[in-house]
């Protein structure tokens, strides 16, 4: 999964984007269990972009949060 771009990101429903907080939350929990069981990782740095991907999604949720709660 390449990693979404804020613009992409902006452009999603809120359900979509819950759909893919879940998805990259999920593919970190398990790439993280096969670290600690020793396994190797096919590519260590999908850690780093995933753990920015989901910044990314809470990051733009909170901006719509602030941005409804002045408009209300």
């Amino acid at each position: 999964m390449p990693k979404p771009k804020a613009s992409e990101i902006r452009k999603m429903s809120k359900e979509e984007r819950e759909k893919l907080l879940y998805e990259l939350r999920f593919e970190l929990m398990r790439l993280r269990g096969l670290l600690s069981s020793g396994s190797p990782v096919e590519n260590p740095s999908r850690i780093r972009e995933l753990k920015r991907a989901i910044a990314r999604i809470l990051t733009i949720q909170r901006e719509e949060e602030l941005r409804q709660k002045k408009g209300a």
